[in-house]
Formats: structure tokens, sequence, C-alpha cells
């Protein structure tokens, strides 16, 4: 889809590093177009954010914001009729598996929701759309880890048309409306978590936080360490601003700046 491309796009030219490599690239041009104050002042600030994104202390201002927005679960609440997994993206046919395979963040939420899973006696809805043209729904490779791999033997109700989490909050409500459910449990990255349940409570839910799969060591100190660039960090902070840039576009289109599901009948 058009739209979707040019939202995946944005999204890459607006995050690191993609945003300073495109920073180098403008004030390359400026350089050679003869204005060199504009140009080397650029260059420096893309230096200066490419290296700030990727140390541990600029990781950490980006990313624990949004990480303790919502504690873990404290214990179960009452009145909660299923637990609403989301997909974190998988891994294509890996060798020697012969089927697609959840990747490192899909299996944590994959572990909290089937540890839930088994205290609470709830059903799972696994919610993801097909990661690729003729691939099968994320949610049943899911659904499949979850028999398999975590021995969740709870009803599992397979959620697999979504492809953002925009849509993962609207096609779940019209899965749970046929059993009844409004309240829920919402297993995703703490990362993500604060978009997620903006859009789970825009879309008529009441989500119950149970965030996962932290980013960054909370024992993260403030030594020369937390100074040396590292590429963990690097994606945490690109990851931290993408969830940031998730926000600011639900936030335009609460606003009626832009058309999307926020502004849109269901």
């Amino acid at each position: 889809m058009p739209h979707t491309m040019l939202l995946t796009l944005a999204s890459a030219l607006l995050q690191p590093p993609g945003f300073f490599l495109a920073l180098v690239l403008v004030s390359l041009v400026l350089l050679v177009l003869g204005l060199r104050t504009l140009g080397w002042s650029l260059l420096l600030a893309a230096c200066l954010g490419l290296y700030l994104s990727a140390t541990g202390a600029g990781a950490r201002w980006l990313v624990m914001p949004l990480e303790n927005r919502y504690p873990p679960l404290p214990h179960l609440q009452p009145g909660v009729g299923a637990i609403v997994v989301l997909g974190g993206g998988e891994v294509a046919r890996p060798p020697g598996d012969g089927g697609d395979m959840a990747n490192a963040r899909t299996l944590m939420r994959l572990q909290a929701a089937a540890k839930l899973a088994k205290l609470s006696g709830l059903p799972i809805v696994p919610s993801g759309g097909a990661p690729r043209y003729g691939a099968p729904p994320e949610a049943a490779t899911m659904a499949r880890l979850l028999r398999q791999s975590f021995a969740v033997d709870n009803p599992i109700w397979i959620e697999g048309k979504s492809f953002n989490t925009a849509a993962n909050a609207y096609d779940s409500k019209k899965l749970l409306a046929g059993h009844g459910i409004q309240r829920v449990y919402l297993v995703t990255s703490a990362l993500h978590m604060p978009r997620a349940m903006a859009w789970f409570r825009r879309a008529g839910l009441d989500p119950i936080p149970v965030p996962c799969d932290y980013r960054l060591d909370r024992n993260l100190g403030s030594g020369y360490e937390s100074w040396l660039p590292r590429a963990i960090y690097l994606e945490a902070s690109s990851e931290a601003i993408h969830e940031y840039l998730g926000l600011f576009w639900l936030h335009l289109q609460e606003r009626g700046w832009v058309r999307g599901r926020a502004n849109s009948r269901q």
C-alpha cells in the first residue's frame, strides 16, 4: 500500500541512524554549495546526535520515560476476560526449522502472556497479521509457539489481520466483542506499551498493561561505560524515537490535523 510505504519511509528517515545519515547528506550538499557555516554546523550536529543515540546515557534519556510509564502487573485484576499479546516481528524460514519463528521480542511477549495465562486461566488473543505477502499471519506462528514451546492449553483466539498497533487494537476489539469482552490484559514490550495503551483505549477496550521485554538494564550507571557507543544502545534509541513519532502521529489524528483511525468512525 502506498500510504503504508510512505509511513515506513518517513519513519526510517526520522529515527536513528537514518535521520543522522540524511542530515550528513544535506550538510555535504550545503558545503558543496558554499554554505560552509551551515553545512559544518549540520555535520557536527549529525555526528553528535549519532554518537549520543549510540550511548547508554543517550538511550536511557530516550527509553526510560516510555518504559517506566506503566509498572509491572502487581497481581491479577478482577473482571478481565482475555489476554491480548501483540506480535513484535518474526524471522522468516530460519535454517533447520521448517517454518517461521518469532523474533526475540515476540518470544519475550509470549513468555509473559503464557505465564499470565497459566495464572489466570484466561484465553489468549495473539495479534499480528502476515509479515509479508503470501505468508501466514504472525498470530498463527505465535499460537503455535504458545502450544508447543510454552505448553499453554488455554483457548487461543487468533487475530491475524492487523499490520500495526492501531489495527491490533481495533481488530482485537472486533474479535473480543463477539465474546462480550471489553476488559483485557495487554501484553507487549514496555517501550511499546504507552502507544499500545493509547490505541486500545481509543478502540474502546479497557486494557490493563502487562509490560515486558525491557530494553535497558535498570542498574545502568552514569560512569564512563555509559558514554561508550554500542550498537545495542543505538537500536534502543531508534526504537524509542519510533515510539515517540507514533505517539505524535496519534496526537495529530486526535486533533484532526491528519486523517486516520483515531478520527474516523469505526
